[in-house]
C-alpha cells in the first residue's frame, strides 16, 4: 500500500491563515489601512499661484487660482501643520496648525480670504464622499469674498427649497437629476459687475446620478459671480 503524504498540522494552519489574509487583501478595494487623503484648492481670486506644505514638506504641486489637486495620500490618525506660500514669496502667507486627519477619511484644504483686505487663510473640511447610485450629492461652499453679497441657490426642478449662502457657508443637498433639474445662482444684492441675475446653471448636462460634487461659489477679482464644479469620484 502506498503511503499518503500529509502536510504537518502546523504547516497546514500557516497555509490556511495565509489564504485568508490574501483574500482579505483582495477585497479591500486597494485601500491601505492607516491612510487618509487630502486635496488642495486655490480658491482666492485675489491671490496668485500657491505652493502648499504639510509639516514643512511640499504637498502636491503648484496650484493656480481656480484649480485643485487630486487626493494625496498621507498617514491617518496623525496631526499635521498646513501652510501655503505664493510662488513669488519665500515665507508662508497662510497657516493652519494641529489638524488631525483620521484613518480612511478624505479632506479638502482651501486657500481663501474673508475679504479683499484681510490676509489669506486656510480652511480644512472633511469630505463626505459617500454616494448613492440613483442620486447626486452636491456640497455647496461659498468662498466668494469679492462678491459683497449672499447668494441665492434654487432648482427649477424643485428638488430643494431655495436657500441663501453667505461667505464661509457650506451646505449639502441630495437630489435625483432629471430633465427638469436646473440649479441657478443669483446674488441677493446685484451689483454693476453682476447685472444678469443668473450665472452658469447646473443641469443634466453637467451632473450625473451616482456622483458626489463640490460646488465652489466664487467671485472674480472684479466681483463677478461664478461657480466651479469639482467631482469627488
Amino acid at each position: 500500500m502506498k503511503k499518503r503524504n500529509f502536510l504537518p498540522f502546523t504547516k497546514l494552519i500557516v497555509l490556511l491563515f495565509a489564504a485568508v489574509l490574501f483574500n482579505s487583501c483582495i477585497k479591500n478595494n486597494n485601500f491601505i489601512k492607516g491612510d487618509a487623503k487630502v486635496r488642495i484648492f486655490q480658491s482666492s481670486s485675489t491671490d496668485t499661484t500657491q505652493n502648499f506644505f504639510i509639516n514643512g514638506r511640499p504637498l502636491g504641486s503648484v496650484t493656480t487660482y481656480g484649480t485643485n489637486s487630486s487626493y494625496i495620500v498621507v498617514g491617518g490618525d496623525s496631526t499635521y501643520n498646513f501652510s501655503s506660500r505664493a510662488i513669488t514669496e519665500a515665507v508662508d502667507n497662510a497657516t493652519l496648525n494641529q489638524q488631525k486627519l483620521l484613518i480612511g477619511k478624505n479632506y479638502s484644504l482651501f486657500l481663501t480670504r474673508k475679504t479683499s483686505t484681510t490676509p489669506p487663510s486656510l480652511v480644512l473640511y472633511e469630505d463626505d464622499v459617500r454616494k448613492s447610485v440613483d442620486s447626486v450629492k452636491l456640497i455647496f461652499i461659498h468662498f466668494g469674498h469679492t462678491l459683497g453679497s449672499s447668494v441665492n441657490i434654487s432648482d427649477a426642478g424643485n428638488s430643494f427649497t431655495t436657500f441663501s449662502m453667505v461667505y464661509g457657508n457650506r451646505s449639502t443637498k441630495m437630489l435625483k437629476v432629471n430633465d427638469k433639474t436646473k440649479i441657478s445662482f443669483v446674488l441677493s444684492t446685484p451689483t454693476p459687475t453682476n447685472p444678469q441675475p443668473v450665472v452658469k446653471a447646473l443641469d443634466a448636462t453637467t451632473l450625473t446620478n451616482g456622483f458626489v460634487y463640490t460646488v465652489i461659489i466664487d467671485g472674480s477679482k472684479s466681483g463677478e459671480l461664478q461657480n466651479r464644479l469639482v467631482t469627488s469620484n
